[in-house]
Parts: C-alpha cells; sequence; structure tokens
C-alpha cells in the first residue's frame, strides 16, 4: 500500500512542470540600471514578474550623500500590483543616485536589490545597493522571534486537530469497549480540555506575533517599531497578513468551542464514554478547517506551480501531521490522568491497550499520507538532489526527512513490540510494568522528534523553496592599488547576473575615472569552469558594467584587472556566491 502511495506521488510529480518559481523576480525598471538620463524623471519603478506588496518604505531613492531624495509612500501604478514605485522630489541635481527596493513576494518572502542611475551626468555613486539594503534589515532577534511564532503556530495547529480527533476516534471509543468509569472519564477530559485551549492560547498569541513580525520583515525595522499602528494596519493589508489576521479570530473560535462544546470533568463523569454533543462540536469545523489551510494560504503552496498538486499535498500533510503529533501530545498528556485515576492496575492495562490498538492504525494511515504528501512537495520545490545539500530550504527538507524516518521507525517499535505486550498484560489481567515504561520512553521519543520535526517546518516556511531560491545583491569592497575597488552582483544567484564595479580615489572616495581598460573574468573552480571573459562596459565616471551567465551555484572567483597607464595594472580577485 505504502509503494503503491509513493509510486503514486512520484508520477504526479514528474506530471508537474518544471518551472514552479514563486518568489517574485525583478523584470525591468524605469529608468534602467546604469543608465544616464537628461532631464529628472517623476518616478522610479520597479516592474515583477508577479504581484507584489510593499509598505511605506518599499522603494527609497538616495543621493551620493546617503540622503533620501524620494517623495512620499511607495505605490502600484496605475494599480498594476506586479510594479512598485515611488515618487522623486522636484529639483534634483545632476549626480547618481541609487534606488533600493524591498518588498514582499506573493509567498510572503521578502525580495530586496537596487540600481544606480544618473541625471545629466554620472557623478560619485555614493553607498552601494547592498550598503543601503543593509540598513533595512531586522536583527538576528527578531529573525529568530519570527521562526519561534511559525512553529508555535504550527505545533498549536497539530495539538488542537489531533486531539479532537483523538477524542472522537480513539478515546470515545476505546472507553466504550472498557467503561473505564467515572474518575477515569473525568480526569481525561479535564486534561483534554485543558489542552485543547492551552493550543488555542498559543495559536492565538503566535498568530498576532507573526503578523508584527511579518510587518517587521517587510520594512526592515525591529518588531517593537513594527507596533506602530500603521506599520499593522499596512500588514494587515498584503496577503500573509490577512490569512494570519484572521488566523487570530479562528483561534478564538476555537478557545470559545473548546469552552463551550467540550464538558468538563464533572459532566463528562455524569454523561459517560461519549459524553460530547456531536452538534456541539461541529461548531469546531470550520476554524479548524482554516486552521489546517493556514501552512499552505500563507506559504508557497497556494501561489507555487503547480498549485493544483501543491496546495491538495500541503494540507493533507498538516491533517495527517496533526493526526499524528496531536494524538502523542495526547496520549502523553492526557491520558496518564486517565489510567491513574484507575483503582485496579490490570485496569489500566486494558485501557492502555485498547487506546493503543485504535491509535496505532490512525498513526500508520497518517504515516502514509505524510510520507506522499511530503514527497510530492520536496521533489516539486527542491527538484534535484544537489539541492538538498546547497540550499536552506534543501537542507531543511533533509533534515525533517532523517526526523520522519526516526518517527516511522518508534512507530514500528509501538505496533511490533509495545502493543502486543500491552494486549497480553491486560489479557492476563496484570498492571503495564515493563510494557508502560517502553510505551512512555516511545511516545517521550516521538514527541521530541516531532518537535524537530515542526522547527524544520517551521524553517521550511521562511526559506525559498531550492528552485526559487535568491540570494540577493552581493556586494563587496577592496583596495586595488592606490584605488578603492566596488563590486556589486545582482542578484548573485544562478543564471543572469549583472556586475558593477566602482573604482574610488582611496583619499576622498570620488569615482576615478582615469582608467584605460577595466578587464573581468570569473572561474568555478570546484566545477572546472573558466576562466570566462566578461567584457564590461563603461556607464559612467568609474563605474563599469558587465553581464555574465553563472549556470551553477558555488563560490565564483571574479578576477578584476584595472590597466591606468602602459606600465601601470592593477588586479584582484573577488569571491562570489552565487545560490
Amino acid at each position: 500500500m505504502v509503494k503503491r502511495l509513493l509510486a503514486l506521488a512520484l508520477a504526479l510529480v514528474l506530471l508537474a512542470p518544471a518551472q514552479a518559481f514563486a518568489h517574485a523576480t525583478l523584470q525591468e525598471s524605469a529608468p534602467q540600471r546604469g543608465s544616464v538620463l537628461r532631464t529628472q524623471p517623476e518616478e522610479v519603478v520597479f516592474r515583477f514578474d508577479e504581484v507584489v506588496e510593499g509598505n511605506f518604505g518599499a522603494v527609497r531613492v538616495f543621493d551620493a550623500s546617503g540622503r533620501r531624495v524620494d517623495s512620499g509612500d511607495a505605490f502600484h501604478p496605475d494599480g498594476r500590483a506586479t510594479e512598485i514605485a515611488v515618487h522623486l522630489r522636484d529639483g534634483l541635481p545632476d549626480g547618481s543616485y541609487t534606488a533600493t527596493y524591498r518588498v514582499v513576494s506573493a509567498d510572503a518572502h521578502v525580495v530586496s536589490g537596487g540600481l544606480v542611475f544618473s541625471i545629466g551626468r554620472a557623478g560619485v555613486a555614493g553607498s552601494t545597493v547592498a550598503e543601503l539594503l543593509g540598513g533595512q534589515r531586522t536583527g538576528a532577534v527578531t529573525d529568530a522571534a519570527f521562526g519561534v511564532a511559525r512553529g508555535l503556530q504550527f505545533a498549536a495547529i497539530a495539538v488542537a486537530l489531533g486531539a479532537l480527533a483523538f477524542l472522537l476516534l480513539v478515546w470515545e471509543r476505546a472507553a466504550a469497549a472498557v467503561a473505564p468509569g467515572a474518575a477515569a472519564t473525568r480526569a481525561f477530559a479535564r486534561r483534554h480540555r485543558a489542552l485543547m485551549l492551552g493550543a488555542a492560547l498559543a495559536g492565538l498569541l503566535s498568530a498576532a506575533a507573526a503578523v508584527v513580525l511579518q510587518g517587521a520583515e517587510a520594512a526592515g525595522i525591529s518588531a517593537f517599531d513594527a507596533l506602530r499602528p500603521s506599520i499593522v494596519r499596512e500588514t494587515l493589508g498584503t496577503r500573509f497578513g490577512t490569512v494570519w489576521g484572521i488566523a487570530v479570530a479562528a483561534w478564538l473560535l476555537v478557545a470559545l468551542a473548546a469552552a463551550l462544546a467540550l464538558p468538563d470533568g464533572e459532566a463528562a463523569a455524569r454523561r459517560g464514554a461519549r459524553a460530547h454533543d456531536p452538534i456541539a462540536l461541529a461548531a469546531f469545523a470550520p476554524p479548524l478547517i482554516f486552521l489546517a489551510l493556514l501552512p499552505a494560504l500563507g506559504g508557497h503552496a497556494s501561489v507555487q506551480s503547480p498549485t493544483w498538486l501543491l496546495l491538495p499535498a500541503n494540507v493533507v500533510h498538516v491533517v495527517a501531521m496533526s493526526l499524528w503529533a496531536g494524538g502523542l501530545a495526547t496520549l502523553l498528556l492526557a491520558l496518564p490522568a486517565a489510567t491513574r485515576a484507575l483503582p485496579e492496575r490490570g485496569d489500566r492495562s486494558r485501557l492502555l491497550a485498547a487506546v493503543l490498538a485504535r491509535f496505532s492504525p490512525l498513526a500508520l494511515g497518517a504515516v502514509i499520507a505524510l510520507v506522499a504528501s511530503g514527497l510530492v512537495q520536496s521533489v516539486v520545490e527542491v527538484r534535484t538532489v544537489a539541492h538538498l545539500f546547497d540550499t536552506p530550504f534543501g537542507r531543511a527538507v533533509a533534515i525533517k526527512l532523517v526526523l520522519l524516518l526516526g518517527l516511522i521507525a518508534l512507530g514500528a517499535v509501538q505496533r511490533r513490540r509495545v502493543l502486543p505486550r500491552l494486549r497480553a498484560v491486560a489479557e492476563a489481567a496484570q498492571p503495564p510494568a515493563a510494557a508502560g515504561v517502553l510505551l512512555r520512553r516511545t511516545l517521550r521519543a516521538e514527541l521530541l522528534l516531532i518537535v524537530g520535526a515542526l522547527t524544520a517546518t517551521a524553517a521550511l516556511a521562511a526559506y525559498a523553496p531550492s528552485i526559487a531560491q535568491q540570494s540577493g545583491p552581493f556586494d563587496t569592497t577592496t583596495a586595488l592599488g592606490p584605488l578603492q575597488l566596488q563590486v556589486t552582483v545582482d542578484p548573485a544567484a544562478v543564471g543572469a547576473n549583472e556586475l558593477h564595479v566602482y573604482l574610488l580615489n582611496e583619499r576622498d572616495g570620488s569615482q576615478f575615472d582615469g582608467a584605460r581598460e577595466v578587464t573581468l573574468s570569473a572561474t568555478q573552480t570546484e566545477r572546472g569552469i573558466g576562466p570566462l571573459s566578461v567584457p564590461a562596459d563603461r556607464a559612467g565616471p568609474g563605474h563599469y558594467v558587465a553581464n555574465a551567465d553563472l549556470g551553477v551555484p558555488g563560490d565564483w572567483t571574479v578576477r578584476v584587472a584595472v590597466r591606468i597607464s602602459d606600465f601601470d595594472e592593477y588586479t584582484t580577485r573577488v569571491e562570489v556566491p552565487i545560490r
């Protein structure tokens, strides 16, 4: 059965189109990169290959001294969502200007870059694109907090969905079969209700935090600065903000349903095994269905081609993980309270065996669905074995795969060793003893591995898929004889790249315009590629532009040679990471 599902999943993947990018890529700009304009433009426009969103500072323009010369907020020209622009102040003097963008693509990831253009005549360029974007980044604490918020959200979804499914599909049927009594029913109901309320609280807080942190990421500011009402409103207007804002309301409904539809311990004890009103439990359906869709709606699956395959695969993956992880959490955090309330130790063995016998096939089905849906997503989004190791997204997938294999092994231990032992001691009316100890150990190990898998899942949500990986512009400054050399490579990704070389006088930082010839070459030593000649064209005083096709990932060595006289030539090498 598992093999057939895996084969089907692989066949579906092979039918998927080869192009599956979900990360916004800059297609065109006005003014164009490196252009020298006779008159000042009214605005700077960036056009992308998909819809982009941005807040007040999404597009910024700086003069050579680093002062901002843009005017007003960023906007979509004529309502075109694939373009974002900003107006310029009137009466700008001749010289060179640097425009940067920091926008949110459809998959909720931040994409940044920029260009240099000149008015009248080229002058000193000032700070490079990479240097200016460096001032728009969030700190490590904010980035870490965003990862924690995602992880808590996914864990809360898993616990809420899985615990409710455990109640209906496992506990009620097991309790009907073995009749554990009022004390055990009361103890389980209390713990289960607390588990659902705790998941709702964690989900609500993490969803609210994620909205604020996404605003910080998009604006390149700290989380505290992102608490401003204007930033929160802007974030809620984005696709990510809308989805996660609705999640806050969904968790409020889950908490309300848990408080009203799940009976407390005394009510459960009075009503017996099937203590829950099916009509009342239907209140959980709308918010939990939305929360099962949340990772897809707020991430890659709903915007990355082929969405017809990735979106349902993601939802199946979330539901399967929830049935497994939430069930394990309930086994560890709620069931022990019920077994301890039983007066006879033989009754404990009977209850444990009955519960595990019903949870085991549910977990097995979840594993099959988890593997099949995970395979579909991994192959589409990673595409090659090499990407498992040379991209952050691929490495997170590889870690999750290793953890999943460990979980499958522990599940096999439960089915083949723990469950038969529990059945044997239950039939003999003996206490769980060694079988119970082994059960607790395997459950704890499984839950620990699931925490690791959820952490990897949070990392996956933060990274761009391997096939859409973009590293952003690479920038470095180094000495070149008596000169200072600045090199910018944009986007520093596999494929076409634009290289900008700036020559500056060491003493005052002004652009050096005395070079007779500038030559570039690129080499990828590990793959034995190059040196490839990269022709450079003069774009302005001390500014040279070259286009290079860097076709493989890894560290490329760019050699820059500048001849300033018949006898003097200065050379240096720059290591450029291409991802």
